[in-house]
């Protein structure tokens, strides 16, 4: 019996150590749990606002072709979309369109008009380059030019118009600055 009660006495205190271990344990998974919750959140913002600006982007290459089918305007353009106030800065897509550029124009092959062999309408190909950036600012009125950009995306898509009601003009930008804007 003697044996015994020593035996007793040493692990006297041992609950209390596995205790604490399974404690630590338990508040260092907590922690981490924590630590990669938040960093969850902070990449799915993140990828909200890379998305928004690719789709704002996007807007703006179909802002080109609009432009193009209801004005006959082919000149490029920077606009301002979805502008909201958060706290004391604001935040909005900046978005430039490059010039709508022909690349080919032919005459429109299956147009009854055409069978005279005087081309009265034209298949007519054009490109377009976006580029969009959300951009954060104070103060009032526009964005500055060194607003803190939050994303960037460019796109460029390629547009065929067919019936065209006449041969576009002659479009290829001879600067190379607007030349290096369009991308395809």
């Amino acid at each position: 019996m003697r044996n015994t009660m020593n035996a007793r006495r040493g692990e006297n205190g041992s609950a209390y150590i596995v205790a604490l271990l399974a404690l630590a344990v338990l508040t260092i998974l907590g922690l981490s749990l924590v630590l990669i919750t938040g960093t969850e959140v902070q990449v799915g913002a993140n990828e909200r606002t890379v998305t928004r600006t690719f789709y704002s982007a996007d807007s703006g290459v179909a802002l080109a072709a609009a432009k193009a089918l209801a004005s006959g305007q082919y000149s490029g353009s920077t606009v301002l979309l979805n502008e909201t106030q958060v706290g004391s800065s604001r935040v909005a897509d900046r978005i430039e369109v490059s010039n709508l550029v022909t690349t080919l124009a032919v005459p429109c092959d299956w147009c009854p008009y055409n069978d005279d062999g005087v081309p009265e309408f034209w298949k007519v190909h054009h490109v377009a380059t976006a580029t969009a950036e959300r951009v954060a600012w104070s103060g009032a009125g526009l964005p500055p030019v060194n607003a803190k950009i939050l994303s960037r995306k460019t796109t460029s898509a390629m547009f065929e118009f067919q019936p065209w009601p006449a041969p576009p003009p002659e479009s290829m930008p001879s600067d190379p600055a607007v030349l290096a804007k369009i991308k395809f």
